[in-house]
């Protein structure tokens, strides 16, 4: 909101510049983006000249009548050649005479127009840099402002504006008088709030024109005023020059007058053609259903029952709060006027607003909430101008209707609260000079002030806010540098934060890089992973984000699927999730379980020539399965087939830590993949966080190097049923070899043309206590081999 600082000092004795008055207005909590001098930049030497008489037709250039003018500027006179319409002798109008300087135009002399020498520019305001109005002609200014006088001072132009940013629980600052009572609090400067004293006369303004309300419950107020007699015409040069300081664009002196008044007194009015309003009777009603209206802006805009309207007993005249309507808009023959000033609901208004995309001034003020007893004096404050300015008859009295009168806000303040809150607390003299200059009516009662509330501040409900408000004006800098008491409690991880931290740091450690998804599920792509979620969000962002995650695997196949389409070549991703599920019971809570996931596609390593091609498989998945589990010192068994959904049958495999399953690993279902939109076969593992990984690392235990040397021992078995697992019989080999077994692993798989395998194992032995001999670990090799051929009716290969 622009306030032209040399209005705000009509309303305020202030002694302080532009930017001192910013600084204070900061410092009490009110936000001034900026302080801009209001004259445009390169324009000097700008006066206020007469035109004394036309001397002479040069005829006419681009359509327009050029004349030869005598100008006067003080005791010096000019000869000007001049195009604009309202050139005319007795004129007074914005001269630069030469030497002068004007924007994107430089330095002003004189030269030839027409063979006539024209000494200076007399100017519209687009020359001027003050407006885009170029065709109705010369800037004209009042008859009173003195021959030869700096134009800028006389158009009050030699001014600053002040950008103002107000929150939306200050609205009493969107005004002129509402700044100038901010700094007069802040510095102790009289306030002097415009006169406001409108002289009535004539007949009645209820036997002119009627109002009914049939929504009160969105217009708790409405007031109407009628000026008769009016002549409509520009604006003097003064306001034109101060509305265009603040933004707005003049129009006409009645129209100018509502805006002037919005912001001089932060209250939106509207003027009605009296004469274009049905029977002089305003309605203030809900509109129709599919109702039609065109605004003042030419827009034909179509309503629903939300929208409050002006209407007369015809048709809608007005759109509340907003804008007016084009069929009554005040024009050249307007003589009579109708002056709205009223109070609509704020969520109304904000509705409309937005649900039509139409921002208004207006619209801005009634949505942060208006005045709800302002709005008199800004009807009589108009009412009172348009008389003035346009030399209109105020009719006697208002129409009023006010069903349900606001009830005064009262607060107790008392000092110690204040001394309480603050830390410290002024005199009980200065708290009350504080609030009485804010517009707040105070009684002093001991060491207590009960206050009065007025409707404009709206946004004091409690005693503290009582309490801000003197603490802001008497200087945030006054209150006491003290220290916090107590121990201070250094912050540490939780157990699940250092958990998960340790999991990261193994994973990136093997050259995987960590993903952060959404929450939330495509039902579709979840059902080919077989997990339906049941917890559907009730205002999804988009059908392919209506769920919450089910699967853990979900976000890191969309990873995948997006870096593959970019053409990258090997993808090793993980993720620390959870997925979310309706808890057991019927209640409305929610399970949470969190997993550690690991997703792998394309190439093993980047192509190098040092490097041999190829690709993940499912081996690299256990292996980072495998490098979390070795991070808490937990060494796993794999067990065929899981319970997990998403998986190929025929690789798919649990890690199994006593009889505890900490995880799953296996190929991703091709069907899944598809529904992702990814080509190539994707590995993937998933650990439980919560039931299947430590929360701490196993406490690594010290073991002394072995004293005695180890003896190896080869056997091999020719597994010819797929049921048996190589697993399997690792596990029945460790059982009947006893404690002199330390290690078994596999070193050789060979398919044989019948469609077997022959699957060999290399057994190390040794004992802590003494050197093995062959005769032992020969007859514990013979009864392993024995015991395990007959228990999975295989063969052991000898040769």
């Amino acid at each position: 909101m622009k306030i032209p600082y040399g209005w705000v000092k009509e309303f305020a004795e202030l002694k302080l510049s532009a930017q001192e008055a910013a600084d204070r207005l900061v410092n009490a909590g009110i936000e001034v983006a900026s302080v801009t001098p209001l004259a445009p930049a390169g324009l000097r030497g700008a006066v206020v000249a007469e035109i004394e008489a036309i001397e002479r037709e040069l005829g006419e250039s681009r359509g327009h009548r050029l004349v030869v003018c005598r100008v006067r500027a003080g005791a010096d006179r000019y000869s000007v050649v001049c195009g604009a319409p309202n050139a005319r002798a007795g004129v007074r109008a914005a001269f630069v005479p030469p030497g002068g300087m004007l924007p994107g135009l430089g330095a002003v002399g004189a030269k030839k127009v027409h063979g006539v020498e024209s000494q200076g520019i007399l100017c519209s305001e687009r020359e001027l840099g003050l407006g885009d109005e170029h065709e109705a002609g010369l800037l004209l200014v009042d008859g009173n402002a003195a021959s030869g006088a700096d134009l800028l001072a006389a158009l009050d132009l030699d001014d600053e504006v002040l950008e103002i940013e107000i929150t939306p629980n200050r609205p009493d600052c969107l005004s002129v008088l509402g700044v100038a009572r901010e700094l007069s609090a802040l510095t102790g400067a009289r306030l002097r709030p415009p006169r406001i004293a409108p002289r009535e006369s004539g007949p009645r303004a209820r036997d002119l024109a009627r109002v009914t309300v049939e929504a009160p419950d969105l217009c708790r107020r409405y007031t109407l005023r009628v000026i008769d007699g009016l002549r409509v015409a520009p604006s003097p040069a003064w306001m034109r020059a101060r509305l265009r300081a603040a933004g707005l664009r003049p129009i006409s002196n009645v129209v100018d007058v509502t805006n002037y008044v919005l912001w001089e007194l932060g209250h939106p009015l509207h003027a009605f053609d009296a004469t274009t309003v049905g029977d002089s009777t305003i309605v203030v009603r809900r509109a129709a259903p599919g109702e039609r209206f065109t605004t003042l802006d030419g827009q034909p805009r179509v309503l629903d029952a939300s929208m409050l309207v002006i209407a007369d007993p015809e048709r809608a005249i007005g759109l509340a709060g907003v804008m007016g309507g084009q069929n009554t808009e005040v024009s050249a023959t307007t003589a009579r006027v109708l002056l709205e000033s009223a109070y609509f609901d704020a969520a109304c208004i904000r509705r409309t607003s937005r649900t039509l995309g139409l921002r208004t001034d207006a619209a801005y003020r009634f949505e942060r909430g208006a005045d709800i007893e302002g709005l008199m004096d800004a009807g009589a404050r108009a009412a009172q101008l348009m008389a003035e300015l346009a030399g209109g008859a105020v009719a006697r009295g208002v129409i009023d209707v006010y069903p349900g009168k606001r009830r005064p806000v009262r607060l107790r303040l008392r000092m110690a609260r204040v001394q309480r809150v603050l830390g410290v607390a002024p005199p009980p003299a200065e708290a009350r000079r504080i609030l009485r200059a804010l517009g707040l009516a105070v009684r002093p009662r001991g060491r207590e002030l009960d206050v009065e509330v007025p409707s404009f501040r709206r946004d004091l409900a409690l005693e503290d806010d009582l309490v801000e408000e003197v603490i802001r004006v008497w200087g945030y800098d006054r209150l006491p540098t003290t220290f916090s008491r107590g121990a201070v409690t250094l912050a540490r991880d939780s157990a699940t934060a250092r958990q998960e931290a340790r999991v990261r740091t193994a994973l990136v450690a093997g050259g995987l890089s960590e993903c952060v998804t959404y929450a939330f599920s495509d039902p579709t792509r979840a059902a080919e992973l077989g997990a339906a979620s049941s917890l559907k969000l009730l205002n999804p962002l988009s059908q392919d984000a209506s769920a919450l995650r089910a699967h853990p695997l979900e976000g890191l196949l969309g990873v995948i699927a997006t870096n593959l389409r970019r053409q990258q070549p090997g993808v090793r991703v993980f993720e620390i999730a959870r997925t979310y599920e309706a808890a057991a019971g019927g209640d409305t809570s929610t399970a949470e379980p969190r997993w550690a996931t690991v997703a792998l596609a394309g190439g093993r390593a980047d192509p190098a020539w040092h490097t041999p091609a190829a690709s993940v498989d499912v081996y690299d998945a256990k292996g980072a399965a495998e490098l979390v589990l070795g991070a808490f010192g937990i060494t796993a068994t794999t067990r065929a087939g899981g319970r997990l959904s998403g998986f190929e049958p025929d690789s798919h495999a649990t890690l199994v830590v006593g009889d505890v399953a900490v995880g799953e690993f296996g190929e991703v279902a091709v069907a899944a993949c598809a529904a992702f939109g990814i080509e190539v076969p994707v590995f993937a593992a998933v650990l439980a966080l919560d039931s299947g990984v430590p929360l701490a690392p196993t406490t690594v235990r010290y073991e002394a190097l072995p004293r005695f040397p180890s003896i190896q021992r080869d056997m091999a078995f020719v597994l010819t049923d797929r049921a048996t697992t190589a697993a399997a019989v690792a596990a029945a080999i460790r059982e009947q070899a006893g404690p002199l077994l330390r290690d078994i692993a596999v070193f050789d798989v060979f398919r044989l043309p019948d469609g077997g395998r022959s699957v060999a194992y290399r057994l190390t032995f040794q004992a802590e206590d003494r050197t093995l001999t062959d005769d032992e670990i020969n007859a514990v090799h013979g009864r392993v081999a024995d015991a395990v051929a007959a228990r999975f009716g295989i063969t052991l290969r000898r040769g």
